[in-house]
């Protein structure tokens, strides 16, 4: 899928919902396996060919995902989450969102 299209852009977005979105249920010390793995599932189905410049929301809505889990992760393990398993998606999401955007 195409990184600017507008399903893509949409559900990038509402993964920062507070109800229903994993990074918004995360905010809120609810980490869901399920959700993690739809969010990586949704970030690898993302292409962005070489030299192709980047749609500004989907930068917007991404670059700030690994930091942001880093803060989550002792809010979420203090209410129940496994570390192990948080740890590991954040690696993931980390390693591709690396990926799309590249590295210095």
């Amino acid at each position: 899928m195409k990184h600017s299209s507008p399903d893509v852009l949409e559900a990038l977005d509402s993964a920062w919902d507070d109800t229903s979105g994993f990074l918004g249920l995360l905010r809120s010390g609810k980490f869901l396996p399920e959700l993690a793995e739809g969010y990586l599932r949704l970030l690898s189905s993302i292409e962005v060919s070489e030299g192709e410049a980047l749609h500004p929301d989907f930068v917007r809505l991404v670059w700030f995902v690994p930091l942001f889990m880093e803060w989550q992760v002792d809010r979420n393990v203090e209410r129940g989450a496994n570390k192990g398993e948080l740890v590991n998606f954040l690696d993931l999401i980390r390693e591709r969102i690396m990926e799309i955007l590249g590295v210095p």
